[in-house]
């Protein structure tokens, strides 16, 4: 390290390549206080890509899922899925229609860039999270 860059000093020849790989962590967001619409939500982040849920991916709906504060999401590469992306997947909390009740299903979230490409839907960015369990 010099100066806060990696430097790598070598005598450079044709076809030499560098590998680097970064932890690339799944981070929920938090909204500013000032924001009144999202607060008590989160966001997810992996690297510099942000996600959202739609509905293709999760039965029809994404309105009525809530994350649990110690849900782990994990990335996973889908190649068939908008010509290839990363998703991510973990195990959250839909609520019924009536609001009474929840059952556990698993999200799949997507890079923000690549939704709305699969028709019209439901789509979030910002999720509950169940702040009851904290």
């Amino acid at each position: 390290m010099e100066n806060g860059y990696a430097v790598i000093s070598r005598v450079w020849k044709k076809g030499d390549q560098v590998q680097l790989n970064l932890p690339m962590e799944v981070e929920k967001v938090i909204a500013n206080k000032e924001l009144v619409d999202d607060r008590n939500k989160v966001a997810l982040q992996r690297g510099p890509i942000m996600y959202s849920a739609e509905w293709k991916d999760n039965d029809g709906k994404v309105s009525d899922l809530i994350i649990p504060d110690k849900t782990i999401f994990k990335p996973q590469y889908e190649k068939g899925l908008l010509n290839g992306v990363t998703v991510l997947k973990g195990e959250v909390v839909r609520k019924d229609s009536l609001q009474t009740g929840t059952k556990k299903v698993t999200l799949t979230a997507i890079p923000y860039y690549s939704w709305a490409n699969r028709g019209p839907g439901e789509m979030t960015v910002w999720f509950p999270v169940d702040i009851a369990a904290k």
